[in-house]
């Protein structure tokens, strides 16, 4: 099975509610604002997939054609640097439906091999396991024959919002939302018509095959700041000292923004398949 990541750095373009830096050119390729979501993506989004326990998937990266060319070669070097060319598909595209961009690149690519697409924000993050627990899960849910159906969604609703104050990674507060777009995978064959940003996630426990997957442990984190696409909110639930040492075990790289804390050993139970 193909794990794809699917990221809009970026991209101006048709979706739902917009922040105002989102629905504005000019706002939205301001150079204090690229720099700063370029940190997010390089501190957060692409140490979580540099770090994963199994290293075989595809980061595809939508940007648009607006951004400016230095932004471009930034963008295109820093994905490159970090995870290598042959993990990496970065495209510039001029405004359009994100989903459908994504659902042509994938099929072009992949055709009827099954390949599970998941949805990853530019300043969010998975996992270490992320990758081999989606293999894992994604061929267990196609193997099962009561699904009559070509594809099914897997949600991994537990994770923890991540909160950046002052452009540095400060605190974490824990969340469970089931079929949110964290932690969401669709496996299916690379040719359906489907995307995860061409659905209502919201809706997708009535109107799809699913499973969800609801450990007691965290499969992403979701970051709240400042410069926010989509609604984000600040729990008033921090964890304390000794719950970010634990959550350590499943983002190894987040102990470098808390030096004061000393992580704690722990299995987190998934090797590579």
């Amino acid at each position: 099975m193909k794990v794809v990541f699917e990221t809009r750095f970026s991209f101006f373009g048709q979706s739902g509610w917009k922040s105002d830096h989102a629905a504005d050119p000019a706002l939205l390729f301001a150079p204090d604002r690229l720099e700063q979501r370029l940190t997010y993506f390089e501190q957060v989004t692409l140490a979580s997939l540099k770090g994963q326990t199994d290293p075989d998937f595809t980061h595809l990266v939508l940007s648009s054609t607006l951004m400016p060319e230095d932004w471009q070669t930034r963008l295109r070097e820093l994905c490159f640097d970090t995870l290598g060319k042959d993990r990496c598909r970065i495209l510039f595209r001029p405004e359009g439906s994100a989903g459908h961009i994504i659902k042509d690149t994938v099929a072009k690519a992949y055709g009827d091999e099954r390949v599970a697409q998941v949805v990853l924000d530019d300043d969010d993050a998975v996992s270490t396991d992320f990758v081999a627990a989606v293999k894992y899960y994604g061929n267990f849910a196609m193997r099962d024959p009561m699904n009559p159906r070509p594809y099914t969604f897997l949600s991994f609703p537990r994770g923890y919002t991540l909160g950046i104050e002052n452009g540095k990674i400060d605190w974490l507060s824990p969340r469970y939302v089931p079929y949110t777009n964290l932690g969401l995978a669709l496996v299916a064959p690379g040719t359906t018509k489907r995307n995860p940003f061409l659905t209502s996630h919201k809706r997708i426990g009535l109107r799809h095959p699913s499973y969800m997957v609801t450990h007691m442990r965290p499969y992403y984190l979701r970051a709240v700041h400042g410069l926010n696409d989509s609604r984000a909110h600040k729990s008033d639930d921090l964890l304390d000292r000794d719950a970010i040492a634990g959550v350590f075990a499943y983002f190894p790289w987040l102990a470098g923004h808390f030096p004061h804390i000393k992580p704690q050993r722990r299995d987190t139970g998934i090797a590579a398949q």
